[in-house]
């Protein structure tokens, strides 16, 4: 079972701290990159809001994935990566939902808009990853590293005015 949103607010474990870093350095380099981690649900959802105009991070990790679409397909048929992805979905999708709902619930969120914003924020991390691994990325691409730190309970919301922030 996986700890899905169960670490979103709570102190940083220096474990963390690496892992995060490891993963601002690629997606920001050569650039510095501080990390703000967030404490509660609702300044999630502010930042969620804030950024919305911003569709830097979303720029670059859609120019990603496309790379990595282009490199599966060269192994596999589009039918086959649909395929997988749907199986992936199916097998996550009520789990990650779940608990993003109790987390929040568990935190007194009454808005329930910021956890299904969390569900599938997670749920994309999971096919990024699927994806970068069908295409033969290793552990150390962005999207396997940012599921990773989903995976462990964490909410990463990314790389915004040279910040990347995590919850």
């Amino acid at each position: 079972m996986t700890a899905w949103f169960s670490r979103v607010g709570l102190p940083l474990s220096p474990a963390e701290e690496v892992a995060i870093d490891e993963l601002a350095r690629i997606v920001a380099q050569p650039l510095h990159v501080a990390v703000t981690a967030l404490v509660s649900w609702p300044e999630a959802a502010a930042f969620v809001r804030s950024v919305l105009h911003d569709a830097t991070w979303w720029d670059q990790e859609e120019e990603e994935r496309e790379a990595l679409w282009e490199r599966a397909a060269e192994h596999r048929s589009e039918a086959d990566l649909l395929q997988h992805l749907e199986t992936l979905n199916r097998d996550l999708e009520a789990e990650v939902h779940d608990a993003a709902l109790a987390a929040a619930a568990t935190a007194g969120v009454v808005d329930q808009a910021i956890a299904v914003e969390a569900a599938g924020m997670a749920l994309l991390a999971a096919h990024q990853s699927a994806l970068a691994s069908m295409a033969g990325a290793g552990p150390e691409h962005r999207f396997v590293r940012k599921f990773a730190l989903f995976a462990s309970g964490r909410w990463p919301l990314g790389y915004h005015s040279a910040r990347f922030v995590i919850f």
